[in-house]
């Protein structure tokens, strides 16, 4: 008989998605790391206790950069004002970034979106175009950062965009915005992680074949594929598990039949 093994493969990090539409500014804290298993709630206060359970990963590593979605509205009867004005709220966006972060925070832009619209002027109606910018901050952090260093950090952030939001909905006309997803802990280059993901998979994989040849019907892996990609999984502002999906069929030996790789 014969099986096949395989594991399967998901990348946590996403690359730049443009959204539909702005969303309402708002700002996001960096309170939800990993979905909660479950929880104790102080009947005093209220404050629920996250159960994280055990982390399924191959490899745990501790993150080394922080990322944030971002999206900013402008809007103006002329597109290349409204374009030019994007331009100088992103300037805004990295220049605040960089003072919380002392220079640590990077900004890529991502997508655009250009529509004709109308807004109310006096008794008439004018037309406008509102331009939407959407991208992706970065904040590296430094091997020596301790887990309230980067919690300090975080909460220089989280003030920093929070800034960005308001004042954006100071603008009581509707027709400017900025929006900041919820702040992730990842692993930059999961690749430099692959030596080591490898040979432990192969240190399982012999394990599970010296015990299969003491059985009646040794088992042997055979067809292998070559592993996928390195799949990330949030566990918690100081630990990143790593997977690698290796697929390998399990074929039983038979006699006369050598055995594969």
């Amino acid at each position: 008989m014969r099986y096949a093994s395989l594991l399967p493969i998901a990348l946590a990090v996403a690359a730049c998605t443009p959204p539909a539409e702005l969303p309402t500014p708002s700002i996001s804290t960096p309170s939800g790391y990993s979905t909660s298993l479950g929880s104790q709630v102080d009947s005093g206060s209220g404050l629920a206790v996250p159960h994280r359970g055990a982390a399924q990963a191959d490899l745990i590593v501790r993150p080394d950069t922080i990322t944030q979605g971002f999206a900013l509205k402008e809007t103006d009867p002329d597109p290349q004002k409204a374009v030019a004005a994007a331009q100088a709220s992103a300037a805004d966006v990295i220049k605040r970034l960089q003072q919380a972060t002392s220079g640590a925070a990077t900004i890529k832009m991502c997508g655009i979106t250009i529509s004709p619209a109308s807004r109310p002027k006096g008794s008439e109606v004018e037309a406008v175009f509102t331009v939407v910018v959407d991208g992706s901050i970065e904040i590296r952090l430094a091997p020596d950062l301790d887990y309230w260093a980067r919690s300090r950090l975080l909460a220089s952030l989280s003030q920093a965009t929070k800034e960005i939001a308001d004042a954006a909905r100071a603008v009581k006309d509707g027709y400017r915005g900025s929006s900041f997803d919820q702040m992730r802990p990842l692993v930059k280059d999961p690749e430099a992680f692959r030596p080591k993901l490898t040979e432990r998979w192969i240190q399982r994989a012999r394990a599970f074949a010296e015990a299969a040849q003491a059985q009646p019907a040794p088992l042997y892996l055979s067809d292998c594929a070559p592993p996928g990609q390195i799949e990330q999984k949030v566990i918690s502002l100081e630990e990143i598990g790593l997977s690698l999906a290796v697929s390998c069929k399990i074929d039983a030996l038979r006699a006369g039949k050598d055995r594969g790789p």
